[in-house]
């Protein structure tokens, strides 16, 4: 079976669909990624075959840190993309489906473009959650913008975006990490997350020093005005005084050496896998990105977060509601307030106590390959969407 997968936006995008690409290869079908052009020779090096497929909208030189503004953010996603991304994308994935007869579409949940295209021409379509507490993908948010993207393509009416999600929203984070205001809809499976199923080193005694991870991902690493430099100063106050090693990922286009000097047991690297750092670590801290929350809270870490944009300050609200983190400004945050508000965090029970909670929840959720409606549409032989 020809199967396109595809994401619009940067790596915690796309990042959240490898697990069933690898899936789908492994049983035997063509996968193909399409996305922006910054990322060809990354799938390329993972195996996959790889359309590009924009607008590109990453940036590549640093930006100004701006206040943290939740109500520009909805005006981006409806605007950008719904409207704007939406229509584009919807055309050039359309012509790609048709090109390569595709018979299965993956998608971010964000990629509305993938689903319309795949509506319109009655491909099987399944969207992969990647804005966890769910409220900015809200039909309060985008349900105008995502009715008028569909008159436009020639689709009926969806005022309350039940067919946004496709055929099937998978949704790889602790169920109670959603937002209660958020929709779930009826096709949403929430199931295990992969980071509970990736092969991680393990030492049999604990390490002699708490290790805390700082990531501010790799699109707002680029966002954050003079944030990762005060990180870093945070940090070495508490591996000096605290005795912590520290990890700090600056991310791509970051000019390391422009960083304040790091104390012994701060290291800063320009990436990371993140995944095999989250298994010796205490505490992370970060602006809040879906995917690396997700991985945090499913393995029981506790969170600092400092929010800037896109759904960040909704993940924020979350972990704070959970009790499983404390959020900062981003702005304002100090590198003594932060390191601070990191010790209360490392000493303090009650957060790796929510933490475990979350983590319980998703080890309890079905492991991809246990949904049903998704093994039928992944099974050799003709398909009924």
């Amino acid at each position: 079976m020809r199967v396109i997968i595809s994401f619009v936006g940067g790596w915690g995008h796309a990042a959240p669909l490898l697990p069933i690409a690898h899936w789908a290869k492994r049983l035997g079908h063509d996968v193909t990624f399409a996305g922006q052009s910054a990322f060809g020779d990354r799938f390329a090096k993972l195996g996959f075959e790889f359309d590009v497929v924009g607008p590109d909208t990453l940036a590549t030189t640093p930006r100004p840190l701006v206040p943290l503004d939740r109500e520009a953010e909805r005006t981006v996603m409806r605007k950008h993309f719904i409207a704007g991304f939406g229509q584009t994308r919807s055309r050039l994935l359309g012509n790609l489906f048709q090109r390569d007869g595709v018979e299965l579409a993956i998608c971010d949940d964000v990629d509305v473009g993938a689903v319309i295209a795949a509506e319109q021409r009655h491909i099987p379509c399944v969207t992969v959650n990647v804005i966890a507490a769910g409220l900015l993908n809200h039909p309060a948010v985008i349900g105008s913008a995502w009715d008028t993207l569909r008159r436009e393509c020639g689709l009926p009416p969806d005022p309350h975006t039940l067919r946004i999600g496709g055929d099937i929203v998978l949704a790889p984070l602790p169920r109670s990490f959603r937002s209660p205001g958020a929709q779930a809809p009826s096709t949403m499976r929430f199931i295990r997350p992969p980071v509970l199923d990736e092969e991680r080193s393990h030492s049999s005694d604990p390490p002699a020093r708490s290790l805390v991870y700082v990531t501010l991902g790799t699109v707002f690493n680029l966002e954050c005005g003079d944030l990762l430099a005060r990180l870093v100063l945070a940090m070495n106050i508490l591996s000096t005084t605290d005795g912590v090693d520290v990890v700090i990922t600056a991310g791509p286009n970051v000019q390391t050496d422009e960083l304040p000097t790091s104390a012994p047991g701060v290291r800063i690297e320009r990436f990371v896998a993140q995944r095999s750092v989250l298994s010796r670590c205490r505490a992370v801290i970060c602006h809040g990105g879906s995917g690396t929350i997700v991985d945090a809270l499913s393995l029981g870490i506790p969170v600092v977060l400092l929010p800037m944009g896109a759904d960040q300050g909704d993940n924020a609200d979350r972990c704070e509601a959970l009790g499983a983190g404390i959020a900062l400004d981003a702005l304002t945050a100090t590198p003594t307030e932060i390191a601070e508000v990191t010790r209360v965090v490392l000493g303090s029970t009650e957060f790796f106590d929510a933490a475990d909670v979350l983590a319980a929840e998703a080890h309890a959720q079905s492991q991809l390959g246990e949904i049903p409606e998704l093994l039928h549409l992944l099974a050799p032989g003709p398909k009924n969407s």
